[in-house]
């Protein structure tokens, strides 16, 4: 399924890796968000299908380009024929049965016109860059999703550790309370409440660990890894990841430069382009066209009996007569029957090479094309030509709309994860004094156990929203820097 803002995957994966490459270079079997994006865009069945359709585009390209030289057939024609059949070295009838061959060798050369050929091949041209642009965009549509799915992981990972800390805290809250019931200095209700606190936390813990597989899976799922397969992901921190401060950058300036560097508007640029070459080539095709031929062939022919000997049969009338005075006298011809046997295959390849030489024979000649009537072709073909121009013009116009919106939308939202990331960061402050003097009175006995629980709970949602605030913010602030055409950098 394709997203909405497919730039935003490579930008994850610029501030995930910046902070886990020395680590991931001393421990190989770590796989960090680089490791990720360049395996699955190998593996990828979507990018590679994408692939395939691009290559296929360019040996469209290639035809195109060699119907520039001119064509070169040779035929051979071998076979046998029986009763009355032509004599193809004298054109004679027989009734005998013969092998035959036919050998020729043609040539065509398109001499004029050639402006619907180089129209093409132009249209061609641009069709096969923006094939290219569009490979370029399933990578950045995989690398979203891997990011996408990469800092669920993460996200899962930092809950995890956070409940594991909690539960470690409510553990030695718990041992220290239990101490205190135990010299009767608080009562049993305590102990009961973190106990029933502990029990809480520990089933958090489960349920994180649980999520953390799940989207471990779903990583492997789209490297097209085996769910068994050992994947162990590089951790960052995430405060350690630099940020470019960009946010007081008018987006419109932002807008004008991705106009130039993100693939589908390059893409849409190019078909645009190729829509009117081809447009061309169609109205170039309605103009005459001049070609030349150039032809050699040659025969053969060999009956496939040899004749042994004759013998006299009888007489015939020939329906001829002679006068000698008055008296007329018929003309008799004699005749005979004639003896034959198959001949060795030898003996029927006798003469080839004479028989070539002699029937051998040459020609040229021009060829005009002129088109008249076609039933409405050629003209169907030019308006549907001029539609996809118009259609080629409105996607451009509704891509450009789209990427404009895009990147308001995210300087926007960037705009509001930053204030966002400092309220969260001002109220984990706030709940860590909080729960610093709430424990103190807790330990003194001063504060009941419910409320030095529910200042824990806000202890920990404050840190939990922090962690999802910055990796929001580094993440919308790299999806600006990739518009801005900062590209992939580590």
């Amino acid at each position: 399924m394709r997203t909405k803002s497919c730039p935003q995957a490579i930008l994850l994966a610029i501030l995930l890796t910046t902070s886990v490459a020395t680590k991931s270079q001393t421990d190989p079997g770590l796989w960090d968000l680089r490791r990720c994006v360049e395996y699955a865009v190998r593996n990828s069945i979507s990018v590679r299908q994408t692939e395939l359709d691009a290559r296929t585009v360019e040996v469209t390209l290639w035809q195109s380009e060699q119907q520039r030289i001119p064509t070169l057939a040779g035929n051979l024609n071998h076979g046998l024929s029986f009763g009355r059949t032509l004599d193809r070295t004298t054109n004679i009838f027989v009734s005998r049965s013969a092998m035959f061959e036919q050998v020729s060798l043609q040539s065509n050369a398109l001499l004029y016109n050639f402006r619907s050929l180089r129209y093409q091949i132009d249209a061609n041209r641009l069709n096969a860059e923006a094939a290219q642009a569009t490979v370029e965009r399933a990578r950045n549509d995989i690398a979203l999703n891997v990011a996408n799915q990469y800092l669920r992981a993460l996200l899962s990972h930092e809950q995890v550790e956070l409940s594991r800390i909690v539960l470690r805290q409510t553990r030695s809250q718990l041992a220290n309370t239990r101490k205190l019931v135990e010299a009767g200095t608080l009562p049993e209700l305590n102990a009961a409440e973190l106990e029933a606190t502990e029990a809480r936390d520990s089933a958090t813990l489960v349920q994180t660990r649980a999520q953390l597989q799940l989207d471990i899976l779903g990583l492997k799922n789209l490297l097209t890894l085996p769910a068994d397969a050992p994947f162990e992901i590089a951790i960052p921190a995430v405060a350690d990841i630099p940020v470019e401060n960009i946010l007081e950058q008018d987006p419109q300036a932002i807008y004008l430069l991705a106009l130039s560097n993100q693939p589908q508007i390059k893409g849409n640029a190019l078909r645009a382009g190729a829509a009117e070459r081809q447009l061309q080539a169609t109205l170039s095709r309605r103009l005459p066209s001049i070609s030349a031929f150039a032809q050699l062939n040659s025969n053969f022919n060999q009956f496939l009996q040899k004749t042994t000997g004759y013998t006299l049969a009888g007489e015939a009338q020939t329906g001829a007569y002679v006068k000698s005075g008055t008296t007329v006298l018929p003309v008799y011809s004699p005749q005979f029957s004639m003896q034959t046997s198959r001949k060795s295959f030898g003996e029927l390849w006798n003469g080839w090479g004479k028989q070539l030489s002699d029937q051998f024979g040459q020609g040229i000649g021009f060829n005009i094309s002129v088109p008249i009537l076609n039933g409405g072709q050629n003209k169907a073909n030019i308006e549907r030509a001029r539609i996809d121009v118009r259609r080629q013009a409105l996607v451009m116009e509704q891509d450009s709309l789209r990427l404009k919106q895009d990147i308001y939308t995210a300087h926007q939202s960037a705009l509001g994860a930053f204030q966002t990331l400092q309220a969260r960061a001002k109220a984990v402050q706030t709940a860590e004094r909080s729960f610093e003097l709430a424990t103190r009175r807790f330990e003194l006995g001063v504060m009941q156990t419910i409320e030095w629980l529910t200042i824990q709970n806000n202890l920990t949602r404050a840190r939990i929203d922090r962690l999802v605030a910055q990796y929001d913010f580094v993440f919308r602030m790299k999806v600006l820097e990739f518009y801005k055409g900062r590209g992939i950098r580590l």
